[in-house]
C-alpha cells in the first residue's frame, strides 16, 4: 500500500494525470510484484521445490559438491529455512535437531575458494546478487540505524558475556581471555593468552607508576598482567555487569580496579579526561559500530594525555558490511560488526597517528580451536547446564569462526597510536 501511494503521488507530480489514473498504473505492476512473491513463497514452504531450488543454487553458484557429504537434512521444513534465511536457516536447523552436520568440515567446503567465502570479491557468481538481496533486510538495518547505541549497547553483554561464567571458565582456561591469543612461540591456550598480554604491553612502552585504562576489559586479567608486570594504575572499563562483578572479586587490587560503565561516560566524566598515559582496547572495536569509530576514537584522545600511547587489538573485516551475520546478530554478538579498514582509517586519520599496524588473524583459528575443544569437555563434564539446542548452537558459532580465520577471510589487527600533533619520534616495534 505505501508503495502505491509513492507511486502515485511521484505519477502524478511528474505526468500531471489525474490521481486514480496514476494509481492504477502503478498499482498493477505491485500487485503483480506481490502476488509473485506470494506464489513463491508457497511453492517454497513445500519441501519438494525448496530442496530443489537449494541443490539449484549450489549448482549454479559454483558451490562444491562435496558439500552434501558433510550435510544432511533429517527434517524436510529444514528446506524452506536454508533457501529464505541462508546460513541462519542453516544453524537452527542445526540446533533444533533438523539438520545432521560437522560444522567444520561444512564450513571450509562451502568456504573455500567459493564466491560465498574466499573470492566473494572475484567471482561473477549468481551468489553475489542472491546473498546481498536475502541480507537485504538486515543490511538496511545496519544503514538506517545506529545499532550500537549507548541503550542498545547492552543487549550483547545482557545476552553473551553475562549468560554466566562456568562456561566461561573452562573455555577460555586460567587466562580467561576471550580474544586471539598470541600464538608466537606458544604450546597451548594459556601461553598463547599470556603472549598477548605480553606483545601488548610492549607495545604500550610504559613505565611503572604509570596510569592505564582497558576499554573493555573483558574479564580484567589483562588488566591484571599490565598492573603486577609493568607496577601500573590500571583502570578496567567495561558495561558488562558481570564480568565486572567477576573482575572486582577475583582481581582487585590496590592500583588495580574496575569500573561497570559505558565508555562514552567514562571519557565525558571529568575527573577522567587526559589523564592516562596509556590505553588499550582488547576486542571492544567489533562493538563500537561503523557510526561510532570516529566518537570512540576521539573518546580515546579526549582521555589521553598529549604524549600517550593507545593500542587497539580488533578483530578485521576485508570487505565494509554494514551489519553482522544473521546468525551471529541473533544468538552470539548482537549489535556486533567486524570493522573493515575503510572505515577504522578515515576515524583515526585526523585524530591519531599510526605508528604500528600488525595482523595475526590466522592466529585466532588456532584459538578458535582451542575453545572448542575445551567447551566440548565442559558440555560432556556438566550436560545439563545448557540445553543440546545451546551446545548445538555454541559449536556451530565456534567451528563458523575458527574457518572464516584458517581461510584468512576475516583478520586480527594491532594498531599502536599516537595523538596528534606528534610528541615522539616514534616506536620501537614490537613483535
Amino acid at each position: 500500500v505505501l508503495l502505491v501511494q509513492v507511486c502515485c503521488q511521484r505519477a502524478r507530480h511528474w505526468r500531471g494525470e489525474s490521481m486514480s489514473a496514476c494509481c492504477w498504473c502503478c498499482a498493477v505492476p505491485v500487485l503483480v510484484l506481490a502476488l509473485a512473491a506470494g506464489a513463491l513463497q508457497y511453492f517454497l514452504q513445500q519441501p519438494i521445490y525448496a530442496e530443489a531450488a537449494v541443490r539449484k543454487l549450489v549448482e549454479v553458484g559454483g558451490l562444491p559438491q562435496d558439500l552434501w557429504n558433510h550435510i544432511e537434512v533429517v527434517d524436510d521444513s529444514a528446506w524452506y529455512d536454508i533457501i529464505t534465511k541462508l546460513n541462519l536457516g542453516i544453524a537452527e536447523g542445526y540446533m533444533h535437531g533438523k539438520i545432521k552436520m560437522d560444522p567444520l568440515p561444512f564450513f571450509f567446503t562451502l568456504l573455500n575458494g567459493t564466491a560465498v567465502g574466499t573470492r566473494r570479491k572475484d567471482s561473477d557468481s549468481v551468489l553475489n546478487y542472491i546473498v546481498p538481496l536475502l541480507n537485504l533486510p538486515t543490511d538496511l538495518a545496519g544503514y538506517m540505524t545506529n545499532q550500537q547505541t549507548r541503550e542498545r549497547s547492552t543487549r550483547v553483554t545482557k545476552e553473551h558475556y553475562d549468560a554466566g561464567n562456568d562456561l566461561y571458565e573452562v573455555m577460555l582456561g586460567p587466562s580467561m581471555s576471550y580474544t586471539c591469543a598470541y600464538w608466537k612461540g606458544a604450546e597451548n591456550l594459556d601461553q598463547a593468552q599470556t603472549n598477548k598480554f605480553n606483545l601488548i604491553f610492549r607495545k604500550l612502552e610504559s613505565s611503572p607508576g604509570m596510569k592505564v585504562a582497558d576499554l573493555g576489559m573483558g574479564w580484567g586479567t589483562a588488566a591484571k598482567y599490565m598492573h603486577e608486570n609493568g607496577q601500573l594504575d590500571v583502570t578496567g572499563v567495561s558495561l558488562s555487569e558481570q564480568q565486572v562483578k567477576w573482575a572486582t572479586e577475583h582481581l582487585s587490587a590496590p592500583g588495580l580496579r574496575f569500573i561497570w560503565s559505558d565508555y562514552r561516560d567514562h571519557c565525558e566524566d571529568p575527573q577522567y579526561m587526559g589523564t592516562y598515559d596509556r590505553i588499550y582496547s582488547i576486542g571492544m572495536l567489533e562493538h563500537i559500530g561503523f557510526k561510532n569509530l570516529e566518537p570512540f576514537f576521539a573518546c580515546v584522545k579526549k582521555l589521553l594525555k598529549p604524549d600517550g600511547l593507545a593500542v587497539i587489538h580488533t578483530i578485521g573485516e576485508p570487505d565494509f558490511v554494514p551489519a553482522s551475520d544473521p546468525f551471529l546478530e541473533k544468538y552470539i554478538f548482537p549489535g556486533a560488526v567486524i570493522p573493515a579498514l575503510s572505515k577504522v582509517m578515515p576515524a583515526v586519520e585526523n585524530l591519531f597517528i599510526v605508528e604500528d599496524f600488525q595482523n595475526f588473524g590466522y592466529d585466532y583459528a588456532k584459538t578458535l580451536a582451542a575453545w572448542s575443544d575445551n567447551s566440548k569437555v565442559f558440555f560432556k563434564q556438566n550436560p545439563n547446564a545448557y540445553t543440546p539446542e545451546f551446545q548445538r548452537m555454541w559449536e556451530y558459532y565456534l567451528r563458523m569462526c575458527e574457518a572464516l580465520f584458517e581461510l584468512r577471510i576475516n583478520q586480527l589487527w594491532h594498531f599502536v597510536l599516537s595523538p596528534r600533533p606528534a610528541s615522539r619520534k616514534g616506536i620501537a616495534r614490537q613483535l
